[in-house]
Parts: C-alpha cells; structure tokens; sequence
C-alpha cells in the first residue's frame, strides 16, 4: 500500500510519492493529476502513482522590484536577497535592472537566506501567493493538450500565480526526507508530443494557459508510422489550444521512401491524414522535383500536391 503523506507547516504537500495508491474496492490505481482550464478547453497532467512517481506542491510569497544582483547561488531583488539551486526557475534573458518577481519559501532557508522558488519579469497584474506542483515519474509524466494532443517527459512543473504555465522537461525530483525539502534537478531532453500517429521528441515544452500556446524546443525530430514510416526534423513545435493547431516550425524537413521534402513550416492535420507546407517547399523523387509556395503533403502516402505557386523538373 502507498503513502498519501501531507507535510506539516503550513506551505508543502506531498502526495504519492513512493508507491502506487490502491483504491480499497476497485484496486485502482490513484493516478495524481492536475488540470489548467482556458474556455471550454483543458490541459491535464498526471503521473502514474506507481513506485517512484511524485506529486508535490509548495506554497511561496511574491515580490516585486528591481533585479540588483544576480549569480549563481544568490539573487537580490529590491531589498531582499534569496538563495537558489538548479530547482530555482529562471526566465531566460535576466538582467540586473529588469522589473522582477521573485516567488520565494520563507519557510526555507539557507545561511538567512529564503529560497527562490522562480524569478521572472514582472507582469502588470500581480497575486498574492504562488503555488509550484512538481510532477516526476520514470515513466513520464503524461500530459493531455486539449483533444487531440498528447505530450510526455519525465518532470513538469505547473505554476499559479499571476499567470498559470507549465513546463514539462527532463530530469528529475525527489523528496529528502531527512532535510525535509524537495530536490528539483530540471534538464533538457526526453519531450515527446504526438498528435494521432506523429511524434515529435524535442528538449523541453512551455505552456501558457493566458495565451493557449505551447512551444517545443528544438531542433526536433519528427517520426510518423504506417506502411510508409516518415521521418524528419524542425527547428521548433508551436500548439494553440483555442485553434488545435500543431505547427512545426524553421528549416522543415520531411523524408518517406523516396522522396524528400523541405520547408520554412508546416501546419499538421493528422486527423485529416494531412500536412500543410509553406514558404519554399521543395520536394524530391526519382522522378523529379516539385516547388512551390503552399504544398499539401500526404502523411500516409508522401504524396504533394501543390496548391499555391507551382514550378517542378521531371524526367522522362
């Protein structure tokens, strides 16, 4: 049997963290999740609940000022100074003198110092606490987008506070029960989304919920299976929620059998068993080569049709 363990102290909870959790009459396994919701769409994560998985939430403060001092193990923000490890999030491009807000544990300390729980540009809307769920399983940390798009990696982070993300990535986390704290070691790598057949394993995924936009980092590569397997690359993924639109994005490249295909994006139906390609779509056969400006690609058969600007070469 499990553990479902609630920590004292009035800031950090943490649930299923070493073993699945039974229901008593079904023989269920209790599956931990989280849930962001924009209209009528939702975004859900979840772990598994099985051995090693982990479901943790901390409560912080927020402060808002000037970005004085930033280095590896310290910040100061204002008149406050906070300590930070790698668990500490960090918006990229920082720079001492930006308009910040810290999320900090003053429950947690180190040499006087709280702890830093992220640091970021500061909005123009501002709440009054912030809550981080951590989410680690070997297995992976499953995440639904909507209906129709499923993403995995071993570690998410969903925040509230201000604005509700999530970020899914490699790494991992773990509870140190003598320190009573959390251990956060985040690392790229290891996130996959798939939209029906198509996979796109990337280094790590943001979501907004203010926005509906996901974004996968790349460089990406792209697999579909079937009797024809397809397999490519791109530089980024983007998915809008409102729009359920999947785009892969900068220095598109698609190869099935014979034929190659390249372009600067390309919009994926794979519902429809289609992908859209735009802007200097080239693609190449035994039989010759096709350019245009807008091409529909086949997912299943690599078959092009050019449907705006067509140039081609053939052979006879």
């Amino acid at each position: 049997m499990g553990r479902l363990r609630r920590l004292t102290g009035g800031r950090t909870i943490l649930l299923g963290v070493a073993l699945a959790l039974l229901l008593a009459l079904a023989q269920e396994v209790f599956r931990p999740q989280v849930e962001l919701v924009r209209k009528e769409k939702k975004v859900v994560a979840w772990v598994s609940g099985e051995e090693g998985s982990l479901f943790y939430a901390d409560y912080g403060d927020l402060f808002v000022g000037e970005l004085k001092a930033l280095a590896p193990g310290r910040v100061e923000v204002g008149d406050k100074a906070f300590y930070r490890d790698a668990g500490s999030g960090m918006e990229e491009g920082l720079r001492v003198g930006d308009r910040v807000e810290a999320a900090f544990n003053p429950d947690l300390e180190r040499e006087g110092l709280p702890y830093l729980m992220r640091l970021r540009r500061a909005g123009e809307g501002q709440a009054e606490r912030y809550l981080r769920l951590v989410l680690f399983d070997p297995k992976g940390v499953e995440v639904r987008l909507g209906e129709e798009v499923r993403a995995q990696g071993p570690l998410a982070l969903v925040e509230r506070g201000g604005q509700e993300e999530l970020f899914l990535s490699g790494g991992e986390a773990r509870f140190l029960e003598e320190e009573g704290r959390l251990e956060l070691r985040p690392d790229s790598g290891e996130v996959a989304v798939e939209q029906g057949a198509v996979r796109v394993q990337g280094s790590r995924l943001r979501y907004l919920n203010d926005t509906g936009e996901a974004r996968l980092e790349g460089p990406l590569q792209v697999r579909r299976e079937g009797e024809r397997p397809l397999s490519g690359k791109a530089g980024s993924l983007r998915y809008l929620l409102d729009e359920d639109q999947l785009w892969l994005l900068g220095g598109v490249e698609l190869a099935q059998g014979e034929r190659a295909t390249r372009a600067e994006r390309a919009l994926v139906r794979e519902k429809e068993g289609y992908a859209y390609l735009y802007g200097g779509v080239e693609s190449r056969d035994g039989k010759g080569v096709v350019r245009g400006e807008r091409v529909r690609y086949a997912l299943r058969t690599g078959e092009v049709v050019v449907l705006g600007r067509v140039a081609g070469e053939f052979r006879e």
